[in-house]
């Protein structure tokens, strides 16, 4: 036990080694909190300091709680490491040489959530990943607002997960009724022009191109109709799983500066494909370990690039139909060629 708090200890001293408060001092001779985002993070570094020094202090960010981690594994279980690792982001957040105030410790705990899933993809990674997943967002809600539809979206996830946990026909039936409703809320307001423009004010739930056809909550409730009922439940699980936070989290690519926002087809970017790939592929390493789908790691691969390619050609078909159910047939045609 003295061993794993003086793991605790060291992991908390080399997160609050922080470069980018020492790059402020000697090359600016200032102290990097008092400008602009008021952290010794590298966003802050990158803009005050200079690009170069940005870049190696995200780095180094980056990479010392994963090196914390490793280290750890000598004495501890990849379980526990991951505590040595939350150590280093504390520190990284709170180093005592600086008051405590260090920087935001989102690539630390970025770098950590990377090396763990090389070693276990336990309940305890996953809360690890999911606890990530709400930081970073919760940072990011001042720069941007997630629609409402998107959030409803991330709900779906019930729909494939229940999947593993309840019969099929029970599942197809309350995704039946949700459908009927969607198709029957659609109907009164595509008859009734006040009604759909009244609907389409709802920004947050509306989308300006559902004016004149089915809304995607519709689609998305057809699509899913169809992908349960005929295709397997492997298929199934990771062809609507992976549409699911893709689609939820894609837009948030806009705001990580470090990705490469250069437009690839329409208002699709290299940044989003990456995200979708991204969120697709570990999803698929968790239902992976955690489930008792059979889910070969060259289907979770091929999942997540079909689900990341096919983002970028909803400008042909509706995202909700062509993603879904492209990756669906795809993945059956892995699976079953």
């Amino acid at each position: 036990m003295s061993e794993f708090y003086l793991l605790l200890f060291f992991g908390y001293l080399i997160g609050s080694l922080s470069p980018g408060y020492f790059f402020g001092r000697l090359v600016k001779g200032i102290d990097i909190r008092d400008y602009r985002n008021h952290n010794t993070g590298a966003t802050n570094t990158y803009f005050v300091v200079g690009p170069v020094y940005g870049v190696i202090a995200a780095l180094f960010d980056f990479l010392k709680t994963p090196t914390v981690y490793y280290l750890s594994l000598q004495w501890l279980g990849p379980d526990m490491a991951i505590l040595v690792g939350l150590a280093g982001v504390i520190g990284h957040i709170a180093p005592f040489y600086l008051g405590f105030r260090g920087g935001r410790g989102v690539a630390s705990l970025a770098g950590l959530c990377f090396i763990t899933l090389f070693y276990t993809r336990s309940i305890g990674a996953l809360l690890l990943v999911i606890g990530f997943i709400i930081y970073s967002l919760s940072i990011s809600t001042s720069k941007m607002r997630l629609p409402i539809r998107h959030l409803l979206k991330l709900g779906a996830l019930v729909f494939p997960l229940s999947l593993l946990a309840m019969p099929k026909i029970i599942v197809v039936v309350l995704v039946a009724i949700l459908l009927g409703i969607a198709l029957l809320i659609d109907l009164v307001r595509l008859l009734s022009p006040s009604f759909n423009e009244k609907y389409l004010k709802q920004k947050m739930f509306a989308r300006a191109k559902e004016r004149k056809r089915l809304s995607g909550y519709s689609l998305f409730l057809l699509s899913t109709l169809i992908i349960i009922n005929w295709f397997s439940m492997e298929v199934a699980v990771i062809s609507l799983s992976f549409f699911i936070l893709g689609d939820t989290f894609a837009p948030f690519s806009r705001i990580i500066r470090f990705l490469p926002q250069r437009p690839i087809l329409g208002d699709k970017t290299i940044a989003g494909v990456i995200v979708v790939f991204t969120i697709s592929f570990v999803a698929g390493l968790f239902l992976r370990s955690l489930t008792p789908l059979t889910l070969p790691f060259g289907m979770i691969v091929f999942g997540s690039v079909a689900v990341a390619i096919l983002d970028q050609f909803s400008f042909l078909l509706d995202d909700n139909i062509l993603v879904p159910l492209g990756s669906a047939i795809l993945l059956s045609v892995i699976q079953y060629g």
